[in-house]
């Protein structure tokens, strides 16, 4: 565009735009109780002394702080952020820094003095893919994870459900249509709903408390194996049978995460959700059914949500 300069981005900027460098968010991760215990527990249980760890993307060293209380030969702690030296703080204060090794370094550009037993990660975004998941794991499992190491967490699920579900946008829409001391001021729906466009056809971050918008019974539609996968799939298809009364507003998605084969959790709804919530992809319109239809919808996923493309069709 003319009239800007285009700013390049040196390390101490990057830092800067960074969230994960901010303290707020790591006191969300860590108050996730679902999300951390079930970490700690599966850490905890697959460590032995003679492991070799490494924590990709340490935060402020939660994980590795796991691995070094349960006891094991030593630890990297990979973070490319300035949080790291809160990390390093926060170990000496413990006294949990002996066996830790803090390493502020890129991912891509690690190479340790050997391979690593246990790669513990927690890089699964809101989004599933929007945090780099498949080519950070992918890096250090084809090039810095012994033969039979494992991966903390090795697998996610995919869910999808249709749902009758209004976004606070569409419930401020809706408030303008109808009349106000018998004044029509629909005038400003229209209005909010322009100003809001590209936000009322994208996929959202919701968090439901429970399963009651749900109007059928969810799918498992795509399984991310991360022991052998590193590219997010082209096409994500799945098929529902509504009933006569349903109101369709769009799709809820969630993921169940499986750390070991026996230490899962899930995103599903629920009164005390996980911090990644769930996504909403909406359609572009309310459909009320009005007879028993099978509905086929279709997600063509990327890296990042604002260029998922995905459709519903009534059959």
């Amino acid at each position: 565009m003319k009239g800007y300069k285009k700013v390049k981005k040196t390390k101490r900027s990057a830092d800067k735009i960074n969230a994960h460098s901010k303290i707020r968010i790591h006191l969300m991760l860590i108050k996730d109780k679902i999300r951390t215990q079930s970490y700690k527990r599966a850490i905890e249980e697959n460590l032995s002394p003679s492991d070799v760890v490494l924590d990709l993307g340490c935060g402020v060293g939660i994980l590795s702080f796991f691995a070094a209380k349960k006891g094991c030969k030593k630890i990297y702690a990979v973070e490319n952020t300035k949080i790291i030296t809160s990390a390093i703080e926060i170990a000496r204060i413990n006294k949990l820094d002996k066996n830790i090794r803090f390493v502020k370094k890129n991912i891509f550009k690690f190479k340790p003095s050997e391979k690593v037993d246990l790669l513990v990660h927690e890089q699964i975004g809101s989004y599933l893919w929007n945090e780099g998941i498949l080519s950070k794991v992918a890096y250090v499992r084809d090039n810095l994870l012994k033969k039979k190491g494992r991966i903390i967490p090795f697998k996610v699920e995919l869910y999808l459900v249709p749902v009758s579900y209004k976004s606070d946008l569409i419930k401020e829409i809706d408030f303008w249509k109808r009349k106000k001391f018998s004044l029509d001021l629909s005038k400003l729906a229209n209005k909010l709903f322009i100003q809001n466009l590209s936000r009322i056809f994208a996929p959202s971050i919701i968090r439901l408390e429970n399963t009651q918008s749900f109007i059928c019974k969810e799918k498992s539609v795509y399984t991310l194996d991360l022991r052998e996968e590193n590219k997010i799939p082209k096409k994500i298809t799945a098929s529902f049978n509504l009933k006569k009364g349903n109101r369709l507003t769009g799709m809820c998605a969630y993921f169940k995460v499986y750390l070991d084969k026996k230490n899962i959790f899930s995103t599903r709804p629920k009164k005390n959700n996980t911090h990644w919530g769930q996504m909403f992809l909406p359609s572009f319109k309310e459909k009320i059914i009005k007879d028993k239809t099978l509905l086929k919808f279709t997600l063509l996923p990327k890296k990042q949500p604002r260029k998922w493309r995905f459709r519903f069709e009534l059959l």
